[in-house]
C-alpha cells in the first residue's frame, strides 16, 4: 500500500515538473504575440492552412529536448511524427525489442501502420491500443493547426501480464526475425500498469494540445508578419513612386511644415542649390534659399487661408545675367497635414523667348520698311541710270541728232567732246553708271532677302545663292569699326556640277550673311602678321547631299565657347554688340526648317570653320 502512495507521489511529482518545463517550453516556442489576438484565422479555411509543415513551425531542438524529457520523466519510448508515421523528431527510449522488430522489413511496415493509426487527431482525449507491430502498449496524440493535423505525438513501448513470451516468439517467426533475441528483448521491457499508462497518455494530450494552441499561434504571427511586411513592401513601392515623381520634376520643389522648416527637398533643388536634402531638412526654407527669404510671409498666408499664391522673382546672378523664376505655393490640404509644398520654376529662357518674339516682329517692321525704301530708291536709280546713258549717248554718240544740234549752237562737236575729256566728264559719267548699277545690285539682293519665306522648298543653286550673298555682304561697310567687307579676300572652292538643292532660297541667304558677317568680325578684331583677312568658301556635293563649308581665319573660338555658339542670347560679344541670336536662328533654319545639320570646327587663334549639310531629297 504504501509502495503505491510512494509511487503515486513520485509520480505526480514528476508530472507538477514537466508541467512548468512545459510552460518554459512554451514561452520559448512561441514568437511574440503582440496583436496577434487582434488578427484571428479562419481555422476552417484551407487558403490559411493547407501545406503547413510541422517542421517550419517549432525549433526541432526545442521539441526533441521536451520529447527526451517526457519521455525519460514517464519512463516511456517517445517519437514525433508525420500524420503518415514517417518519424520527425529521433526516437528517445526506445527499447531493444522495438529497435530489432523494425530492422526487418515487415516489422517496419507493421510500425509505420500502427503510428500511423495511434497518432490519428482525436480532440476528445489520447488514442490508446496495443501495437499492431510487437503487441506493447502505446498511446497517441494529434498535434493541429486550426483543425489540420500536420504531427503526432507518440509513447509507448510498455507491457503488462497480458504480453507473453510465446506471443512474441511468434511475432518473430512472423516477421523474419531470431526468436531468442525477441525473448530476451521482450524481457527487458518496461512494465507499467494499465491505469499508469493511461495517467501518462492525458499527460501527453495535454501537451499535444497545447503544442497545437502554440503553432496556430505561430502561424498567426507568421501570416501577421507576412501581411505587414507586404503592407510595409507596398508602403515603400507607393514612397519610391512618389520620390520618383517628385525627383522627376524639372522644378524644384520644396515641402516646408507650417513653420517653414524644410520637409522634402527633390533633386533639382539639390541641383540648383548644390545642398543635398540632409543638409537642409529641418532647417528654415529663408536660410537654405536665401533670395525667396521675403516669400516667407506668403508662405504662412498660404498655409493659413489654405490657398494657393504665385508671384515672380528676378535674381541678379555673377556675370551680370538676370535669373527669371516663377514661384508657386501649394497648401497641404488633405489628411490633416499641416504645411505647403513651394515650387520654383526657372522661366528665364520662356522670358528671352518672348523679348526675341517682340524683338522678331520689330525686325518684321524694319524688313517691311527696308523693302519699301528699297522699292522707292529703285525709281531714283533707274533716272540716274537712264540720264548717264543718255548724257555720254548725246556726248560722245555717233549719232546725226548730235552734228545738227552742234552746228545750231556754232561749235565743233570733236571740241566739246574734246574739252570733256579734259575735264573727266566721260569718267565721272562712268563712276555714276558703275554706282548706280552696285546700288541696283544692293536694292535688288535686299528686296530678295526680305521678301516673305516661300512655303515649300524647290531647288535653287546653292553656290548662286552663296555668291549673291557674298555680294550682300560686301556691301556692309561697317562705320564703327572702320572696315570695308570688300577688303577680305574670298577663295571660292566649289565641286563642279552641283546639283539643285532643295531649300528657301531667303533662309539659306540669312544664314550666310550670319555666317559671313560673324567672320568678318572675328578677322576684323585680329591683328595679321605676313596674312590677311580671308574667307575660303566650299561647296561639295556627296552622294545625297551638298556640303557647304565657310571657313575664316580669324581670332577662333576656344572649346567651351563652341558647345554654347548655338544656344539662343549666347554672345561673346559686348553688351549692346550682339543678341546671341544669329547663330541659334541659322541653326534652327537648317536643322529644323531643313532637317540638315550645322556644325563649328575651330583652332583658337587661327580659323573657324562652319559646315552646312542639306539633304538633297525633297523634305
Amino acid at each position: 500500500m504504501s509502495n503505491d502512495y510512494n509511487k503515486r507521489s513520485a509520480l505526480l511529482s514528476e508530472l507538477n515538473a514537466l508541467r512548468a518545463r512545459v510552460d518554459e517550453l512554451e514561452a520559448e516556442l512561441s514568437s511574440p504575440t503582440n496583436c496577434v489576438e487582434c488578427y484571428p484565422l479562419d481555422s476552417t479555411s484551407k487558403d490559411t492552412h493547407e501545406g503547413v509543415v510541422f517542421e517550419d513551425l517549432f525549433n526541432l531542438k526545442d521539441i526533441q529536448r521536451l520529447q527526451d524529457e517526457f519521455a525519460s520523466a514517464m519512463g516511456v519510448a517517445s517519437v514525433i511524427t508525420r500524420p503518415d508515421g514517417t518519424p520527425i523528431t529521433k526516437p528517445s527510449g526506445f527499447c531493444r525489442l522495438c529497435e530489432i522488430v523494425r530492422k526487418t522489413k515487415k516489422g517496419l511496415a507493421n510500425c509505420y501502420k500502427s503510428d500511423a493509426i495511434i497518432g490519428r487527431l482525436n480532440i476528445d482525449g489520447p488514442n490508446i491500443r496495443k501495437c499492431m507491430s510487437g503487441g506493447l502498449w502505446d498511446a497517441g496524440a494529434g498535434i493541429a493547426v486550426g483543425g489540420q493535423h500536420v504531427a503526432s505525438w507518440l509513447i509507448g513501448q510498455v507491457r503488462d501480464e497480458s504480453q507473453d513470451e510465446d506471443t512474441m516468439r511468434a511475432y518473430a517467426r512472423k516477421i523474419g526475425s531470431d526468436e531468442n533475441d525477441i525473448a530476451e528483448a521482450f524481457a527487458n521491457v518496461v512494465s507499467m500498469s494499465y491505469e499508469q499508462f493511461e495517467k501518462v497518455s492525458k499527460v501527453l494530450f495535454t501537451l499535444a494540445t497545447q503544442i497545437s494552441d502554440i503553432a496556430y499561434k505561430n502561424i498567426q504571427q507568421e501570416h501577421f508578419i507576412k501581411d505587414l511586411k507586404g503592407a510595409e513592401a507596398e508602403l515603400a513601392k507607393t514612397r519610391n513612386y512618389l520620390s520618383n515623381i517628385i525627383d522627376s520634376m524639372p522644378s524644384l520643389l520644396i515641402g516646408v511644415d507650417t513653420k517653414c522648416r524644410v520637409t522634402q527637398w527633390n533633386i533639382e533643388a539639390e541641383k540648383v542649390t548644390c545642398l543635398s536634402a540632409n543638409e537642409v531638412l529641418g532647417h528654415s526654407l529663408g536660410e537654405v534659399l536665401p533670395r525667396i527669404a521675403f516669400e516667407m510671409d506668403r508662405v504662412e498666408e498660404a498655409i493659413r487661408t489654405k490657398t494657393p499664391r504665385s508671384d515672380s522673382l528676378h535674381t541678379n546672378i555673377p556675370g551680370g545675367e538676370v535669373l527669371h523664376e516663377n514661384i508657386t505655393i501649394y497648401p497641404l490640404i488633405a489628411n490633416g497635414v499641416d504645411g505647403a509644398v513651394v515650387r520654383i520654376d526657372d522661366v528665364t529662357d520662356l522670358i528671352k523667348l518672348q523679348q526675341m518674339m517682340v524683338q522678331s516682329e520689330k525686325m518684321l517692321s524694319v524688313g517691311g520698311l527696308a523693302a519699301g525704301i528699297a522699292h522707292e530708291i529703285n525709281n531714283p536709280l533707274a533716272g540716274i541710270q537712264g540720264y548717264a546713258l543718255n548724257m555720254k549717248r548725246r556726248i560722245f554718240g555717233d549719232i546725226k541728232k548730235n552734228e545738227e544740234v552742234a552746228a545750231e549752237c556754232k561749235v565743233a562737236l570733236k571740241d566739246v567732246r574734246r574739252y570733256l575729256e579734259r575735264r573727266e566728264i566721260p569718267k565721272m559719267i562712268d563712276g555714276i553708271q558703275e554706282s548706280s548699277m552696285r546700288a541696283a545690285t544692293i536694292v535688288r539682293n535686299m528686296l530678295s532677302f526680305s521678301r516673305k519665306s516661300e512655303e515649300k522648298l524647290i531647288p535653287h543653286d546653292i553656290t548662286k545663292i552663296l555668291d549673291n550673298t557674298l555680294e550682300l555682304a560686301a556691301s556692309d561697310y561697317n562705320l564703327e569699326k572702320k572696315y570695308d567687307f570688300k577688303m577680305i579676300e574670298v577663295v571660292r572652292e566649289y565641286d563642279e556640277h552641283v546639283p539643285l538643292v532643295p531649300c528657301e532660297k531667303n533662309e539659306i541667304q540669312q544664314v550666310f550673311l550670319n555666317l559671313f558677317k560673324n567672320g568678318a568680325d572675328a578677322m576684323m578684331e585680329k591683328a595679321y602678321v605676313n596674312d590677311h583677312p580671308r574667307f575660303v568658301c566650299r561647296v561639295k556635293h556627296r552622294v545625297a547631299e551638298v556640303i557647304v563649308e565657310i571657313e575664316d581665319n580669324g581670332l577662333g573660338i576656344d572649346d567651351a565657347t563652341q558647345k554654347r555658339i548655338f544656344e539662343p542670347f549666347y554672345t561673346t560679344k559686348n553688351v549692346g554688340s550682339g543678341t546671341g541670336l544669329g547663330l541659334s536662328v541659322s541653326y534652327f533654319i537648317i536643322t529644323d526648317l531643313h532637317h540638315g545639320s550645322l556644325e563649328i570646327d575651330s583652332a583658337l587663334g587661327k580659323w573657324t570653320r562652319f559646315t552646312i549639310k542639306l539633304s538633297l531629297q525633297y523634305i
